[in-house]
């Protein structure tokens, strides 16, 4: 008899594989050079449905996450989903994950593993602007990957959702407080998680030397940032083709003639074989992701793996780590 299918939530997934964890899978995954696929979006309703599949050639998994922003009015999280995992080696489903606590995992593990690579070494303060579960996340996840960050500014068009983010920042020992989107702007790291579909910040706002992770403006109508600042930038993205479809501040700013696809100095494969990397203290980073599957089943699989879910071994040096 088959045995009855695994439910991960967001305290056992992030129980199993806390930050570093997430960033190392995510390192050891890209390093290989994974092939991707195409999400796929739908509507139901008024709400769209991103649909993500991916496989390896040890497991398969798919996405599936809901996106309605009037939930926010009705006490219900905006993006809600769910995640099917399968052995590879026996076509079994092993596990399935809270979508929205995978998401909320990967994400911001997936801009430390850039921000690792880019950001300069003695960054001391972090800038986030937005408000939703990314925001938090963020900070953590930077902070795994640059500890000597001593402040972090929140960022947000409604003051009572930012002033939630420090709070929770401020009880889980950051030094945290709200700002305004150029005080943000203005710190050595900045990541962006917003809908916005206009620019929240521009060249003049940043330093040089900042390293910015865009992880928000998921669709080519939207975006975070300015296209001069775009222009200003050395870009890196999660996978070119993706982001060609998808990443609507370099679409955007391709549109209004600021910058071209030519200019993308590299993708997270590049940053993960350690091809691309900071060349300066005074250049400005920038990290667009758009969100890869490929990127949830490296962390859905890490989770299973260590879980005792599927029949192939982790890495070597994994092993060791957990030892």
């Amino acid at each position: 008899m088959q045995n009855p299918l695994t439910f991960l939530g967001s305290t056992e997934l992030n129980n199993l594989v806390p930050m570093h964890d997430a960033i190392d899978a995510l390192r050891h995954c890209f390093a290989a050079r994974p092939t991707h696929l195409d999400r796929v979006h739908m509507h139901a309703g008024t709400s769209e449905v991103l649909v993500m599949p991916a496989s390896t050639s040890t497991v398969a998994g798919i996405k599936m996450v809901g996106i309605q922003l009037a939930n926010a009015q009705r006490g219900l999280p905006v993006i809600q989903g769910a995640y099917l995992l399968f052995d590879g080696a026996t076509g079994t489903p092993v596990a399935m994950f809270d979508g929205a606590a995978l998401t909320t995992l990967r994400t911001p593990a997936v801009s430390a593993l850039a921000t690792n690579a880019l950001a300069r070494p003695d960054v001391t303060s972090h800038g986030i602007i937005g408000t939703g579960p990314q925001a938090a996340a963020h900070a953590v996840a930077i902070a795994a990957v640059r500890p000597a960050i001593a402040t972090v500014i929140v960022a947000g068009r409604n003051a009572d959702r930012a002033q939630n983010v420090v709070d929770h920042l401020l009880k889980t020992g950051f030094n945290a407080s709200i700002g305004t989107y150029r005080q943000a702007a203005a710190c050595d790291v900045v990541s962006l998680a917003t809908r916005s579909d206009v620019p929240l910040i521009a060249a003049a706002d940043v330093r040089p030397g900042t390293h910015l992770n865009l992880v928000g403006a998921y669709r080519l109508d939207m975006r975070e940032v300015a296209g001069d600042l775009v222009a200003a930038s050395v870009v890196v993205v999660d996978d070119l083709s993706a982001a060609r479809a998808e990443a609507g501040d370099l679409h955007l700013a391709v549109t209004d003639g600021s910058w071209s696809w030519q200019r993308v100095a590299g993708d997270l494969a590049d940053v993960a074989t350690g091809t691309v990397h900071r060349n300066d203290a005074t250049e400005i980073t920038m990290f667009k992701s758009v969100g890869l599957a490929i990127q949830d089943l490296a962390i859905a699989e890490r989770a299973a793996m260590l879980a005792g879910l599927l029949s192939a071994h982790i890495p070597n040096d994994v092993d060791q780590d957990q030892q």
